[in-house]
């Protein structure tokens, strides 16, 4: 039988696929934008990668060129209860990335030199100088980079935060709504969730790790994969850090306002986030976690003896040349995407304000319509190079 726009429940100007930072970001801007927007999610709004991280806030992830854009978002979470309407609790700590060997030191001159020239405010400087910023470091520490603005937010409030913004602004927010299906309908879009059929004149895929499940749907082959990070807490402490403290390619560390040391490191690569449960290696978890804590021994010498209290892990997606999918999808009017951006909880609500100008039809802020964030140049890539790509530049 011919599917009609009877058989759909709710005609929106604009649904959102994934309820991450961006998503939810992009859903709002929306929304604020005068169009009627539905925020679809299988779980609970940022919940997966959003949710899953150290919170850190930092230009000394990012790739050079998107330096500008992680310092307007970070911007963005400072600011949050101007626009979000609620206090997300920034801590603004300074940052330093240390180097103990003389590759880790090389890398982090060139990698942190080009962010600097880009615009971050990153100094490189000795060891001597990062133990007088941060006495619990290890002076054996070769060379390392400061950032005075770094700092981090509770990542696991932030769904909530936009949760509040979300309803107030009319989105229809729909957690625990699995999309099983996306489809052309007339002039718009027809989604199968495990809720009924809902209709859309313009859809936003903002599923992270999920993206190419969805964009098979409308008959595209993304060569995205997966990343999955490791986060791993310990007991309470007493106050230690004064900055939030990274080594050079290895991972995170950082004293959370209870007192907990959170440590982040990534476990290692799958092939597709539904496949998580198949994929994960439990042993290469314990000893990833291991490792992480052997790191943070190295670089805070006194967390030696500190008790882990819980781990858990969170996907990532990423792009074969480890660069943002943002913007239409080739050859499909009025569908958009947005995701793969590392360091992307810092850059997110800002990216997702970006492409809400872009749908809306407003002159962005910084450029979004960019070749480098095109989502049709994946349309030459294979898939079976992505994550090699990927773990060169991370």
């Amino acid at each position: 039988m011919k599917k009609t726009d009877d058989d759909v429940s709710g005609i929106f100007d604009a649904a959102v696929v994934g309820g991450g930072v961006m998503g939810c970001a992009t859903a709002l801007h929306l929304a604020r934008g005068g169009m009627r927007v539905a925020l679809v999610e299988r779980s609970g709004l940022c919940a997966g990668a959003s949710g899953r991280n150290a919170g850190t806030m930092t230009p000394m992830f990012p790739a050079p060129f998107l330096v500008p854009y992680a310092l307007r978002g970070m911007e963005l979470w400072k600011t949050a209860p101007r626009w979000l309407d609620r206090d997300i609790d920034f801590q603004a700590r300074g940052g330093l990335e240390l180097a103990f060997t003389e590759a880790e030191a090389a890398g982090l001159e060139s990698e942190m030199g080009a962010r600097a020239r880009a615009g971050a405010p990153i100094e490189i400087i000795d060891g001597e100088k990062a133990l007088r910023i941060e006495p619990e470091i290890s002076p054996k520490a070769r060379l390392a980079a400061y950032c005075p603005i770094d700092g981090f937010v509770a990542s696991n409030a932030s769904g909530r935060a936009f949760r509040a913004a979300l309803l107030g602004d009319g989105v229809r927010v729909m957690e625990g709504t699995p999309v099983i299906a996306i489809e052309r309908l007339g002039g718009g879009f027809a989604l199968g969730t495990t809720a009924g059929r809902l209709g859309a004149q313009r859809i936003v895929l903002a599923g992270g790790a999920w993206i190419p499940k969805m964009a098979a749907w409308l008959g595209l082959e993304l060569p995205i994969t997966c990343r999955i990070q490791q986060m791993v807490v310990t007991e309470r402490l007493a106050p230690l850090l004064k900055v939030v403290v990274r080594i050079f390619g290895r991972g995170s560390f950082k004293q959370a306002v209870n007192g907990s040391m959170l440590l982040g490191t990534v476990l290692q690569w799958i092939s597709a986030a539904d496949r998580e449960a198949d994929e994960i290696d439990p042993v290469a978890l314990i000893r990833r976690m291991a490792w992480a804590a052997r790191n943070a021994r190295e670089a805070i010498p006194a967390l030696t003896g500190t008790r882990v209290f819980r781990t858990w892990t969170g996907l990532e997606a990423y792009a074969p040349d480890n660069l943002p999918v943002i913007g239409s999808l080739p050859g499909i009017d009025d569908a958009f995407v947005i995701g793969c951006q590392r360091s992307g909880f810092t850059c997110g609500p800002f990216m997702g304000r970006l492409l809400a100008d872009l749908i809306l039809g407003r002159q962005p802020e910084l450029p979004i319509a960019h070749p480098v964030f095109d989502p049709a140049r994946l349309l030459t890539m294979r898939a079976g190079e992505t994550s090699a790509a990927a773990r060169a530049l991370s």
